[in-house]
């Protein structure tokens, strides 16, 4: 592991005061891969001589990008499964997420069909992670619903609060944007050329993510604690 992408999620642990879920430590082994990937890029830039064109071999740039964005969806799906069944049983059921568990499948029959499981939590939380499964968390609008479930609301504007940054959300959409370009489009613009890219300026929008995951993680935690 490249000693710079170890520092920095280090960092992002070493500012918490409780431990990281089980989805946060995947979330960062993913997104060390992504700042390996950079790390190894500016190694390739110094080889290059000067007069080289830099924005025709920046594919690993973009590879961290669409790793990072990787990242922060698995990591919002997963928490949410996996903090569910410890909510319902010091909380119990909100209105948002009864909705929810019925757009996961849980209707009548379900119900009742829990009720002689010897592991119905179990099956609750098979459910909602097979629906989350054909979702995708990168946007502002989707993580905020999906954790009104969980009684926090404008959860994103919570976690910009918390890390001290009001344009948080905002990096994060103007990653999300360009991994969409980078996924669907290989980064061609509309005349067919393919677009620029800055690695120290996405790297740093890379470090905005564990930035976000690090303080949504924390709150989370701190949600049941």
């Amino acid at each position: 592991m490249d000693r710079n992408a170890a520092t920095c999620t280090a960092k992002a642990r070493k500012a918490r005061h409780l431990q990281p879920s089980r989805s946060y430590i995947r979330f960062e082994s993913v997104i060390n891969r992504s700042l390996n990937l950079f790390s190894l890029q500016a190694i390739i830039d110094g080889m290059l001589p000067k007069e080289h064109n830099r924005n025709e071999l920046p594919d690993m740039t973009r590879a961290s990008l669409v790793l990072a964005v990787a990242a922060m969806d698995a990591y919002f799906t997963g928490i949410f499964a996996e903090r569910l069944v410890p909510f319902l049983k010091r909380k119990g059921a909100t209105k948002d997420l009864v909705e929810l568990l019925k757009k996961a499948g849980l209707d009548t029959a379900v119900a009742l069909e829990l009720l002689g499981m010897q592991r119905p939590y179990r099956r609750i939380r098979t459910l909602v992670e097979g629906h989350l499964g054909r979702h995708v968390t990168q946007h502002e609008k989707t993580i905020d619903e999906l954790f009104l479930a969980f009684g926090l609301k404008e959860f994103c504007r919570q976690v910009e609060k918390k890390a001290g940054r009001t344009c948080l959300c905002k990096s994060i959409t103007a990653v999300v944007q360009r991994r969409h370009q980078i996924a669907h489009k290989g980064d061609l613009n509309s005349y067919g050329k393919l677009r620029g890219i800055e690695r120290r300026t996405m790297r740093a929008k890379v470090l905005d993510i564990v930035k976000f995951v690090s303080c949504a993680d924390d709150i989370l935690q701190r949600q049941l604690a």
